[in-house]
């Protein structure tokens, strides 16, 4: 049987990491957590995921736009796919989309909290068969 893909989800909210992992771990993934941008890059250093789902406002507003930059832009990490989720639209009224901003975001995928756990899991799984088969 195939190793268990990993995921990283990096979110300042506790029940937000705790739905979230629960969801992706029924769906038959490793999941790992950090509370912070730094903690998660300290933990994609130790242990590459193969997906990270990461939070946009955590300790700064901006915290994950900052390292998506950093993880893209890292010789290493630049391949590991990233969905960002947030809650950006509910709190401010602003929305970002892939077409309008993803070539400033260095991320691969966005989208609004809260994301339906099956939409969850789809949109993560579409992240890792893109990433296998750009490697390929």
């Amino acid at each position: 049987m195939p190793d268990k893909k990993r995921i990283l989800i990096i979110d300042d909210n506790p029940e937000f990491l705790k739905l979230n992992s629960a969801t992706l771990e029924a769906a038959g993934y490793d999941v790992e957590v950090a509370y912070n941008a730094d903690e998660g890059f300290t933990k994609v250093e130790y242990g590459q995921p193969d997906a990270i789902v990461l939070d946009l406002m955590m300790e700064r507003h901006d915290s994950g736009f900052k390292l998506a930059q950093k993880l893209k832009t890292h010789p290493v990490f630049k391949s590991i796919p990233i969905l960002m989720l947030t809650a950006v639209g509910e709190a401010t009224g602003f929305r970002f989309s892939m077409e309008k901003d993803g070539h400033w975001m260095k991320t691969d995928d966005f989208a609004d909290k809260p994301l339906p756990p099956d939409q969850l899991v789809e949109r993560v799984g579409e992240l890792i068969a893109r990433s296998e088969k750009e490697r390929d």
